[in-house]
């Protein structure tokens, strides 16, 4: 069967699990998980910087294995429409998705900065919270300028398609947030129940969250109901975190 390729991207803790969850009660839908074909593609695309790629260079086969690497890689996923979840919307596997595919369509999940760096301390519950929240946007794994780029590319690129879901219109409005997503995605849609909802899984395979750390709960979702946490960054992060991080929202993603 052939399937037809969409893409999803945002940082952590902005619903990506519960969107998914969602989505996978579709049998024509499976959004995957954080996936390594980003990492890979990128990985294989950087083979021309080698000197003996250079020393004899094979463009178009190596153009071959990026173009089949999607469908090889979920050729035993039973569904009609992928939509996986990465970084695609950063500059460099932007550029690797335009080599493979015409028609680029990317859901941007968004939240404000703090609730997601606060949504991040409920989880991992780190000793020392300051140092904890700027290892994780140390340079090497800053995903602020990954997400930098993303918006950036949302004002350049204009022959491709993106679709920002706010956070709170995902918990707060779920049902039109879903109608939304499949007019952006123009396919058939699906009635969906949005409580007994299903932790994610995918071909019965699911996360194991202990690579993180002992009682780390990373991806489990609440299934009853739909709903927002009750709770406030400012009870969580600490004042010289807020003041830190506070220009983010604005100089990044827009939100005055």
């Amino acid at each position: 069967m052939d399937k037809k390729f969409f893409f999803l991207t945002g940082l952590p803790r902005t619903g990506n699990t519960l969107l998914s969850s969602i989505l996978n009660q579709n049998k024509d839908i499976i959004t995957t998980n954080y996936s390594i074909l980003a990492p890979l593609l990128h990985s294989i695309d950087k083979q021309r910087e080698e000197i003996t790629y250079k020393n004899f260079p094979l463009d178009k086969s190596l153009d071959n294995v990026l173009k089949n690497t999607f469908d090889k890689f979920y050729e035993n996923f039973d569904c009609k429409f992928i939509i996986d979840r990465g970084p695609w919307g950063t500059t460099p596997h932007l550029n690797l998705l335009k080599k493979i595919f015409k028609d680029i369509r990317i859901i941007v999940l968004r939240r404000p900065f703090l609730e997601v760096l606060a949504s991040y301390v409920k989880v991992y519950k780190p000793e020392n919270i300051e140092k904890s929240v700027d290892e994780w946007f140390a340079d090497e794994h800053n995903v602020i300028k990954m997400n930098a780029y993303v918006y950036n590319n949302m004002r350049e690129e204009k022959d491709i398609k993106f679709h920002i879901v706010e956070y709170d219109n995902l918990v707060n409005d779920t049902k039109n947030q879903i109608s939304n997503i499949y007019n952006f995605l123009d396919i058939p849609k699906f009635e969906h129940h949005y409580n007994n909802l299903n932790q994610f899984s995918i071909n019965n395979q699911k996360y194991n969250d202990t690579v993180y750390g002992e009682n780390i709960d990373y991806h489990t979702i609440k299934t009853d109901k739909i709903e927002r946490k009750n709770y406030h960054y400012k009870d969580i992060l600490s004042q010289s975190i807020i003041d830190k991080y506070k220009h983010i929202d604005k100089e990044i993603y827009s939100i005055k």
